[in-house]
């Protein structure tokens, strides 16, 4: 099976949310980091240009390192991934990576078909949704690819959250990487 990596050379190192020093960072990127609803509604309440959704990749795959212990995996097993970027005006502000374990993707089956519908539009329709765990990362533009690093206008990193959700039991992650344009925009 295929890697499902379009934006990355190094994953990320992600940190539970309590080991981050929230009052040195920058208000107006720790406000993004710690949206508890649906990061697509805030994009789109924010901005007035048009809103989609880039699919660049989705299909059974190994998870991230990182990923897999936090979903409690082997990192031998396959899951569905899913990169999409979200786009405002038809410029990338956000790329961002769901993991579904394939018990999830089977019981969740609404989540494995999305194409370019917005993920946080299906999910924050379920009445049991629930953000279990939220960690954060400051990524070096070094760990990027490089069609990913020209997204960066000359920023050093980026800020990047990994939500940890759970519908009717069934646990995911929903990791979501904040690209300059966003800040610089909003």
């Amino acid at each position: 099976m295929k890697s499902i990596n379009n934006f990355f050379v190094k994953e990320p190192a992600w940190r539970e949310l309590s080991q981050w020093p929230l009052r040195t960072m920058p208000k107006h990127v720790v406000d993004w980091l710690l949206e508890p609803n649906s990061l697509t509604n805030r994009i789109k309440t924010t901005f007035h240009k048009p809103f989609s959704v880039s699919l660049k990749g989705q299909g059974l795959a190994k998870s991230f390192l990182a990923d897999a212990q936090r979903l409690n995996q082997p990192p031998y097993r396959y899951a569905l991934t899913r990169e999409v970027e979200l786009n405002i005006g038809g410029k990338p502000f956000v790329f961002a990576r769901t993991t579904l374990p394939r018990k999830v993707a089977h019981n969740l089956q609404e989540l494995t078909h999305l194409g370019s519908k917005p993920l946080g539009e299906v999910i924050f329709s379920y009445p049991d949704l629930k953000r279990v765990r939220l960690d954060l990362a400051k990524i070096d533009a070094a760990q990027l690819n490089i069609t990913t690093r020209k997204l960066l206008a000359g920023q050093p990193y980026i800020w990047a959250r990994r939500n940890t959700y759970q519908i009717n039991k069934c646990t995911f992650l929903v990791s979501e990487f904040f690209l300059p344009a966003l800040f610089e925009s909003a």
